[in-house]
């Protein structure tokens, strides 16, 4: 066991054994106590993702299930799903929910079992190190959460968010989830990433400003930044910050997305260089070399010691590692295809282990189907260097060749990345194509592989990944055609800067905003507005008006807006999908259209009546719906999530229709990989004429 977990428990150990006892005080008769919710654990899961077998982050502390902490030698078999939420559930009993517990109950703090929740899933991914009077969040719970605004306690919360100095994004989503459900209530928010983005204010070399409590700091998307932090460095004067290419930041910019700047300084002379940000190198020291057959001076011996390190590799249960051993066609896929694209659809659950990964190579043009037979039997050297060239995605390579047996594109072009070396024997380079791969030979190519980085895109690699999990890419589908790096927001307006697409501005509204001045929205550059006709009750099932569809039409058409509809649906079957298509096509009374008439089906909750609803019969939903409006000489439309789309919809039987995508991130950047004619690209807009927020939409036209 490691040091720091030794400390990290004894340290929790003490402190669940200290707040127990202020537990047992006069102060805990006046204090609520709570457990986690099953909406909290649930939210756990969906962050830490689950994981069969125990593996280990780049500090050596090792996990399991959903990131439960253990030891390497702990659990050799792996656990199943319902285990490893066993042992989630332990850890929050045993541990994570008497540390929050005993800070409120010791301090008289009364919570929400929401705010509580939130709290929990910071102590689970982060220990007790946040539980401090001395840090934010505890210091607004013991002063009084009412003396702070929105953005203090989402710094408070979203600041946590480093490995050392590295801010990781994924713990940038993971705390502004947190933060918002602390101070709103819900487990679900999807859109906490695009309220904030943040600067990482790197001081170089200097100190952090006195009254800056965090080197990262959150700002709300579409404010101005304002007065900026200040470092000092002795000797030297603070001269500005700025980001890696030169661009001084004053303070007077919108928010727009987030940054890394960094201090420069002077001492009387030139301002000192920004540097380059590095990852920083991996300190295997502590590794301890399980492999009598591997020895320190074998060529090989780094790249087995990284790849067992991060545990993609492993040895025989006799501690060899037999790094002469011939691998098989079934090993060599899974290793290759994994490293160079960073996808890994796992082992097949039938026929042979390593089916799964032939399918993905062969779906990827990396094989021909048939042109690997036999998953047991070994690999040639020039296959292996066709999947690896395909799977990376490079561009083939033509010219002189590096070697003496052979002229092959792929091998060619492995060679340039620095992929393979070949061997040199009396001055000529080989590279043997036709013979097998040794066990040490592929750990270097995948080493290699996995720094070259290759990106993980769905078009080569044949899978979208979505919330850990792998969907293969149904090619019957069309894809959006949009370059995500295109797109770019300037207040409530988002631009898509490609001459070969024409776009228009717009919104979507119900009863919810109120009043609206139709004519200042119109003078603001709206183009169009999709307005709410009514929907159905998610627990009762019955149809409802709003109360505001025949005011906002009217207003929107009369000020020169182009209009559509949609009806939010929670329809369970074809013949109520019917009856909300006729509800909706009667409601409009032969009105025209510009816009279309669109099925908006959504997941409520878990405990509405449409959660159940299978696949097939909600696709069978939305083209009934679809079908009826077309009927009557309306243009239908489909809205759906990244949820939906990609689980609840079968897109496959629904491409005579169009789609409207909704999704909203800090990055500006859809990541629906089918095609889509309108993005709701945020929920917090805001525009002349309407009071709020206001969802905003990015149409590509002509319809």
């Amino acid at each position: 066991m490691k040091k720091k977990t030794v400390l990290k428990k004894l340290l929790a150990l003490s402190l669940c054994a200290s707040l127990s006892l202020t537990l047992l005080s006069g102060a805990a008769l006046a204090v609520e106590t709570f457990t986690a919710s099953e909406a909290c654990i649930a939210l756990i899961k969906e962050f830490e993702g689950f994981r069969s077998m125990p593996y280990t982050d780049d500090s050596g502390e090792w996990y399991i299930g959903y990131g439960t902490e253990c030891e390497p030698g702990d659990y050799p078999a792996g656990v199943t799903e319902l285990e490893a939420d066993a042992l989630l559930r332990a850890h929050l009993t045993e541990r994570d929910e008497g540390l929050v517990n005993g800070f409120l109950v010791q301090y008289g703090i009364s919570v929400t079992q929401e705010q509580f929740d939130a709290m929990v899933s910071m102590t689970y991914n982060l220990g007790a190190q946040w539980i401090n009077p001395e840090y934010r969040l505890c210091s607004y719970l013991i002063n009084g959460l009412y003396r702070y605004s929105e953005a203090e306690v989402v710094n408070a919360i979203a600041a946590w968010c480093h490995s050392g100095n590295t801010v990781l994004e994924n713990l940038v989503a993971r705390r502004l989830r947190e933060a918002f459900l602390f101070l709103y209530g819900d487990y679900e928010f999807q859109d906490a990433g695009s309220r904030y983005c943040y600067i990482d204010f790197e001081p170089n070399g200097g100190q952090k400003s006195p009254d800056q409590a965090s080197r990262t700091v959150f700002y709300p998307t579409g404010s101005v930044y304002g007065l900026l932090p200040e470092p000092t460095l002795a000797g030297q004067t603070f001269l500005g910050w700025f980001t890696a290419d030169g661009t001084q930041l004053t303070g007077q910019e919108t928010v727009l997305s987030s940054l890394h700047v960094y201090a420069r300084w002077s001492g009387g002379g030139a301002a000192i260089p920004t540097p380059t940000p590095v990852q920083p190198e991996i300190d295997y020291s502590s590794w301890v070399n399980p492999y009598r057959d591997v020895k320190e001076n074998d060529w090989h011996y780094t790249y087995v010691r990284e790849l067992s390190w991060h545990s993609i590799i492993k040895g025989y249960d006799d501690g060899t590692f037999r790094p002469d051993s011939t691998l098989t066609a079934g090993e060599a896929l899974k290793l290759l295809l994994v490293a160079a694209t960073q996808i890994d659809p796992g082992n097949a659950t039938g026929g042979h282990w390593a089916s799964s990964y032939l399918t993905m190579a062969e779906n990827m043009g990396c094989t021909a189907p048939g042109e690997i037979l036999d998953l047991d039997a070994p690999i040639g050297r020039l296959t292996i260097a066709k999947i690896a060239a395909i799977a990376m995605g490079l561009e083939l390579k033509s010219g002189a060749t590096p070697f003496a047996d052979i002229d092959d594109t792929y091998a060619l072009t492995l060679y340039e990345a620095g992929v393979i070396t070949g061997e040199i024997l009396d001055t000529q380079r080989y590279f043997n194509p036709y013979g097998s791969i040794t066990r040490a030979e592929m750990s270097a190519i995948v080493s290699r592989l996995r720094s070259y980085s290759a990106p993980n895109d769905p078009a080569r690699t044949g899978y979208i990944s979505f919330r850990n999990k792998l969907i293969p890419v149904d090619w019957s589908v069309p894809a959006a055609p949009y370059n995500k790096d295109l797109f770019v927001r300037d207040g409530s307006r988002l631009y898509y800067n490609d001459p070969a697409y024409t776009t228009e501005w717009g919104i979507d509204v119900s009863r919810h905003q109120g009043d609206i001045d139709w004519q200042k929205v119109a003078g603001a550059g709206i183009q169009f507005a999709l307005i709410r006709v009514g929907g159905r009750g998610a627990d009762s099932g019955e149809l409802y008006d709003d109360a505001k569809f025949e005011e906002f039409l009217t207003g929107a058409q009369a000020a020169g807006l182009k209009t559509g509809v949609y009806f939010y649906s929670q329809a369970i079957n074809t013949a109520e999908a019917v009856e909300e298509a006729l509800y909706t096509i009667g409601k409009l009374n032969g009105r025209a259209l510009e816009y279309p008439i669109i099925f908006d089906w959504e997941i409520f909750s878990k405990t509405a009546r449409s959660y159940g609803v299978d696949k097939n019969t909600l696709t069978e939903c939305a083209i009934a719906f679809c079908d009826t409006v077309a009927q009557a000489g309306y243009t239908p439309m489909i809205y759906m999530g990244l949820e939906v789309g990609y689980e609840r919809l079968d897109l496959s039987r629904l491409t005579n229709y169009d789609f409207w995508f909704a999704q909203y991130n800090s990055r500006n950047q859809p990541d629906m990989y089918y095609n889509y004619r309108i993005w709701q690209y945020t929920d917090s807009g805001s525009i002349p004429g309407i009071e709020g927020r206001v969802d905003m939409d990015l149409a590509f036209i002509p319809y």
